[in-house]
């Protein structure tokens, strides 16, 4: 099984920032990553009802097919860290029909990037016996005090339990790493060499700062519902669930 380091080595250029402006003219930042063919999954709550501004990676994924590694140690692979690859929207937000889902998707053209694959764990197969105290990767862009830049963070946490919420059928992930705003819509990587699903809101009482609640991840079968129903899914999802998710009454995809 991959380290979380070989997770990130791997996965990093495939996760980028969403630049959203509100009404009020103020700005802020989420995370969205990359499930094929130009489709990036993020937050429901990082881009509704906000006018994007702009979508980037900062990781340069310039050698597509080489094994994913960081040129830190081997010379092969030419992995770096740059400013910024902007994306443009082609089309999007999506959302999931259900409005208490937090889970969109963006159809990108303009970045390219590896694929962060998701697992097959279907929320009725999801059991604690499996998941606690495993070890995850998230990766996302929490604004970072006096940086210049939207900077990429990587950190390392365990899975401490799966919650049903009354809010939404889905289960949550509860995971170790704090809470913070801009990691919402970033993956959460298991050992496993898969996404668990998306970093969503934190878990709160009251009106009370992010940090302060439970990071929480949401399962990846929302997620395919989501690319389902708009029939934006990656051919490669499609043929591994057997058009499962996708309604049978549509025929045809939006993606090229």
């Amino acid at each position: 099984m991959p380290s979380t380091r070989e997770l990130f080595e791997k996965y990093a250029a495939a996760v980028a920032y969403v630049a959203v402006e509100r009404s009020d003219g103020g700005q802020h930042v989420g995370t969205a990553f990359h499930v094929g063919e130009g489709v990036f999954v993020t937050a429901r709550h990082v881009v509704e009802g906000f006018k994007i501004l702009e979508i980037s990676t900062t990781i340069d994924w310039s050698r597509p097919g080489s094994s994913g590694l960081l040129a830190l140690s081997r010379q092969d692979v030419e992995f770096t860290s740059f400013d910024s690859r902007k994306g443009t929207i082609r089309a999007g937000p999506y959302f999931h029909s259900d409005p208490s889902i937090d889970v969109a998707a963006l159809l990108v053209d303009g970045i390219v990037a590896p694929t962060i694959p998701l697992g097959g764990h279907l929320d009725d197969w999801i059991n604690d016996e499996a998941f606690i105290l495993r070890e995850v990767l998230i990766m996302g862009y929490p604004r970072v005090p006096l940086a210049k830049k939207n900077v990429l963070l990587a950190t390392r946490a365990e899975v401490n339990a799966i919650i049903d919420p009354y809010t939404g059928k889905h289960p949550r992930f509860i995971v170790s790493s704090i809470a913070r705003g801009g990691f919402s819509g970033g993956p959460c990587m298991i050992e496993w060499d898969f996404a668990l699903g998306l970093v969503t809101n934190s878990l709160l009482i009251d009106d009370k700062p992010a940090e302060l609640g439970f990071m929480s991840v949401i399962t990846g079968e929302p997620i395919l519902e989501c690319l389902g129903q708009n029939r934006i899914m990656p051919k490669e999802l499609s043929a591994l669930w057997e058009g499962l998710f996708e309604p049978s009454s549509q025929s045809g995809s939006k993606l090229p």
